[in-house]
């Protein structure tokens, strides 16, 4: 976690990926979840489209004081855009999303990188070549060594036999991987407030952060 000045630490997550892969509906569970731990909380959304196949980033940007320290509004980060080479984590729904928001990577980022592929039109009507899945891990790791590949599209399926867990896996991901100022039991409110069936998404957000954890222990 960086410092944002005297007395306050700042964490800032940036998440990217297509229309219809959950980008936004993440982001808002770590806003809320923030919220709910007294943590002061900015972001913004910027989409490529509307689209599905539209680029979608979503910025989080986490404020933490320290307890001895009071709280001095002036000094907050007013914006809701993380800076070029500030972003703590980058959650990449897509290979090619990732590569294109590396500019907001620096060595000490922590990246989750979904591995399956979704080419876009222009590369499906032949138009473009999609790089090689090493020449985009190879040109992510010239930023950062804690890169963490996981194919979270089978990941959900065969866990749950769909795609529709994505967002609650990445999310027990990010909670293994980083150093997210916001505890997992406030995470699991959010979610027993947002989403339906409680107890199968909790088991999808255990199973991130358990194999989180243990990528995390393997380096």
């Amino acid at each position: 976690m960086g410092r944002g000045g005297d007395g306050m630490r700042t964490y800032d997550i940036l998440i990217c990926g297509f229309g219809g892969q959950g980008v936004i509906t993440l982001g808002n569970l770590f806003k809320l979840a923030a919220i709910k731990q007294g943590i002061s909380v900015s972001g913004a959304e910027r989409r490529g489209g509307a689209q599905r196949e539209g680029g979608v980033v979503s910025h989080v940007r986490y404020r933490v004081w320290e307890k001895e320290e009071a709280y001095d509004e002036r000094r907050m980060t007013r914006s809701g855009l993380i800076p070029s080479g500030k972003a703590n984590m980058m959650i990449a729904f897509e290979p090619l999303e990732g590569l294109r928001h590396c500019n907001f990577l620096n060595s000490r980022s922590v990246v989750v990188l979904n591995t399956e592929a979704s080419p876009p039109t222009l590369v499906r009507m032949k138009q473009y070549a999609y790089p090689p899945w090493d020449e985009i891990l190879g040109a992510l790791r010239g930023f950062t060594p804690f890169i963490y590949p996981f194919n979270l599209n089978e990941l959900s399926r065969d866990y749950f036999g769909d795609f529709l867990h994505i967002s609650v896996i990445s999310l027990g991901l990010a909670l293994g991987l980083g150093d997210i100022p916001v505890s997992p039991e406030k995470f699991l409110e959010v979610i027993q407030e947002r989403f339906p069936d409680f107890e199968e998404n909790r088991r999808g957000f255990d199973f991130g952060f358990r194999l989180g954890l243990s990528a995390r222990r393997q380096g």
